[in-house]
């Protein structure tokens, strides 16, 4: 696919042989990077980043206790965290494809959704849907303007994964107008 420019700086507008199609920009972003962790997790851990300043974040004791249950999974993907005290955890390090203003709702939404999964959920199950929350955080946004080299990066990436049809949520990565379609509403056929 070839990008041609964006809408509403949110979604990517491409051509190819087929038509055109029309991606969401931030679903097709946390795909490509859903599964370049998944494979970083496969072979070992997530490149870290330390933090010159710990984030201290106040968590519910539910949240705290699934941090804790999770601790290894969460060193694999390049985390650090530990008690600091009453209702608090320190955030020392953190993966590296994390923005640093992106740390503090990553470490709430996965702390939420490790307290969902409970204990009887398996290792793989939990990995993949912490890797599902950071590629959700560490994607680009809607509303946020591309160079057209890092819309041919998405499309390039995205073409490579393997379910490159929808995020790891479910939701769909693009709206396809083939050549046929677009030939018959202007009444070309």
């Amino acid at each position: 696919m070839t990008p041609l420019g964006q809408f509403r700086d949110t979604f990517i507008i491409a051509v190819d042989d087929e038509g055109v199609a029309i991606i969401d920009q931030h679903v097709a972003h946390e795909r490509v990077l859903f599964e370049q962790v998944l494979e970083k997790l496969n072979a070992g851990r997530l490149e870290s980043q330390r933090l010159l300043t710990p984030i201290l974040l106040e968590l519910s004791p539910a949240q705290r206790d699934a941090l804790k249950q999770h601790a290894a999974s969460l060193e694999r993907f390049g985390m650090e965290v530990e008690e600091f005290g009453g209702d608090s955890v320190r955030l020392s390090a953190v993966p590296s494809l994390l923005v640093p203003a992106e740390c503090e709702a990553t470490i709430r939404a996965l702390a939420d959704d490790l307290d969902g999964l409970g204990t009887s959920v398996g290792v793989e199950d939990g990995l993949r849907k912490m890797a599902a929350t950071m590629a959700c955080h560490a994607a680009v946004k809607a509303n946020y303007p591309l160079t057209l080299d890092k819309m041919r990066y998405i499309l390039e990436e995205l073409r490579r994964t393997a379910y490159s049809s929808v995020c790891p949520h479910g939701r769909p990565v693009v709206l396809r107008l083939t050549r046929r379609e677009i030939e018959k509403n202007f009444q070309r056929i």
